[in-house]
């Protein structure tokens, strides 16, 4: 079987490099959203992120999720993906953000609560260059528990997870991976 994220074959997820690869990364506050990402975002995880994200390899999700499970904090009730802009979705036919939740839920008996809808269109260009961007918005549809977590692919400048949290009423989250911070 080959490795999700280098492709070598022999190996049962990811082979020995990769593994070797991931970095850890320190929880960190956007806004008023506490975000503990599962690796910083290099090496095997920012491939996998990007496979997941760009490819739709779903598999991709895996190893991700797993490390993110195991940060979710004890009284967390339910899981709420951060939605893809609509546009984005359509282009690339998956929701990273949906994905990694739904994973992490089969993986921790939690409910995937989708209660946020995105704008359509953003213009995109995440991190530093992303300040330019447009500035994301959400809008609540479902009620939401107060100790439900918001579940993203990346967090890099954080505005995305902020904008989110407010519009969910939410403050924790966890992402698959972390970015060079504001």
């Amino acid at each position: 079987m080959p490795c999700l994220a280098c492709g070598a074959f022999g190996a049962r997820g990811l082979c020995s490099r990769c593994s070797a690869t991931l970095s850890s990364a320190p929880e960190r506050r956007v806004g008023n959203v506490t975000v503990r990402p599962a690796f910083g975002h290099d090496g095997a995880a920012r491939l996998l992120v990007h496979r997941l994200k760009y490819s739709g390899f779903a598999a991709a999700a895996g190893p991700l999720s797993r490390a993110m499970a195991r940060l979710l904090p004890a009284d967390c009730a339910a899981l709420v993906p951060v939605p893809r802009v609509t546009a984005r979705r359509w282009a690339y036919g998956v929701d990273p953000a949906l994905e990694l939740a739904r994973r992490v839920g089969r993986d921790t008996g939690l409910a995937v609560v989708e209660g946020l809808v995105p704008e359509l269109w953003v213009r995109h260009r995440a991190g530093a260059a992303g300040r330019r961007r447009g500035i994301p918005t959400f809008r609540r549809i479902a009620e939401l528990p107060p100790a439900a977590v918001l579940v993203d692919d990346v967090v890099t400048s954080g505005v995305t997870l902020s904008r989110a949290g407010a519009a969910a009423r939410l403050t924790r989250a966890v992402t698959a991976t972390a970015g060079i911070g504001p």
